[in-house]
């Protein structure tokens, strides 16, 4: 397994991209605000987080689905095909689990009352948005490693399967 991560490195530094861009923007958006300024924000986060973290949940699980159906596919072909494709078609699934897990528990934490409430310890809300906003650039990480490891395995089978000219 350890050897289709290494041999995705297009997808690690796709997702160490996302992961930067996502520290970069947390830090651009500042680390001090009051109380109520993270209750707006984090109402915000709250409002584009649902569609998205259900939306990566969806695309996830049908991968998951269309990994098995490509397993299937392959193993029906004439061609031989290596180790290594059926490395990386496993690792998508791994990497498509991890996300829709992580989506499943964004969404959970969306769903969350918020508001200015008695008895909510000091950093609640900073810990909340924090949170959240962490698990946001998570899935989109996760989502682009998957598509670029898509992408290069389909590239792989096409170059296998394609007829090449005989002189």
């Amino acid at each position: 397994m350890w050897r289709a991560v290494l041999r995705n490195k297009f997808s690690i530094f796709c997702f160490s991209v996302i992961m930067v861009l996502g520290a970069s923007a947390r830090y651009i958006n500042g680390s001090i605000y009051s109380e109520a300024e993270l209750l707006k924000l984090f109402s915000s986060l709250q409002t584009s987080g649902l569609y998205l973290g259900s939306a990566i949940a969806t695309s996830s699980g049908t991968t998951l689905a269309l990994m098995l159906t490509m397993v299937g596919l392959v193993r029906r072909l004439e061609h031989d095909f290596d180790a290594d494709i059926y490395r990386t078609v496993a690792l998508i699934g791994l990497v498509s689990t991890i996300c829709l897990v992580v989506s499943i528990v964004l969404l959970m934490i969306l769903t969350l009352p918020i508001g200015e409430f008695d008895g909510v310890p000091e950093n609640w809300y900073r810990w909340l948005y924090n949170i959240t906003f962490g698990l946001i650039v998570l899935v989109s990480a996760l989502s682009v490693s998957i598509v670029t490891m898509l992408l290069s395995t389909v590239l792989n089978v096409i170059r296998k399967i394609t007829p090449t000219e005989k002189t």
